[in-house]
């Protein structure tokens, strides 16, 4: 039948029914789309999720804690060089009279003096000093050092290792003379419980100093 044949009632009717098609296809497309975009942000929900569940994971202690608490003896500063106006009560020290100058996140291959590095406790770093007995040993803790730890040879130590972060103190020695895989982990829990715990606490990457 041609358009001539058709009726005007006959052509309108023609004509609705192909722009309810129309719509309906375009209808089906906007469905579609929101169909896809509702998929895509609840994949990006669950696998930002997932991911910020296993950072929290990797980021909790795995071990036991060695560390003990030693009594605050305050935050002074006193000049560069000079001795604190009353003995620590550790050693090394975890708190008490300190230089003005913090020392600076990183693996150290000489020692610096204690007053700077109680500065650098006040600001929430982790202070990992080992004996030099231990000779090449040291270079293992290289992989714990990040942007809170400060790793550095100490003579005074008592130890083999010793950990402090502001107020808490861990100390051992080595089994055989070697830094195994349990003492590697015990250092990094450390850190991960005590870094970021100082009066004065700084953002990772804000540290300065010597």
């Amino acid at each position: 039948m041609t358009d001539e044949q058709l009726t005007n009632k006959e052509k309108y009717e023609l004509r609705r029914q192909e722009k309810g098609s129309e719509q309906a296809r375009q209808d089906r497309k906007k469905t579609a789309r929101r169909y896809f975009t509702r998929s895509l942000v609840l994949i990006i929900v669950v696998a930002v999720g997932y991911g910020v569940y296993l950072l929290s994971k990797s980021s909790e202690p795995e071990g036991e804690d060695f560390s003990r608490v030693i009594p605050d003896m305050g935050r002074n500063h006193i000049p560069d060089g000079s001795a604190p106006s009353i003995a620590y009560n550790s050693n090394p020290p975890t708190s008490g009279d300190h230089y003005g100058a913090p020392a600076r996140p990183g693996f150290r291959d000489e020692a610096i003096p204690d007053g700077n590095l109680i500065h650098s406790l006040e600001h929430g770093l982790v202070w990992v000093s080992y004996h030099p007995r231990i000779g090449e040993e040291a270079e293992k803790l290289r992989d714990i050092t990040g942007p809170t730890t400060v790793v550095m040879p100490r003579e005074a130590n008592d130890t083999d290792i010793a950990v402090a972060s502001w107020g808490r103190l861990d100390m051992f020695n080595l089994e055989d003379g070697t830094l195994d895989a349990d003492d590697l982990q015990r250092i990094s829990d450390f850190v991960k419980r005590y870094s970021n715990k100082g009066p004065e606490r700084l953002s990772p990457g804000q540290h300065g100093g010597i």
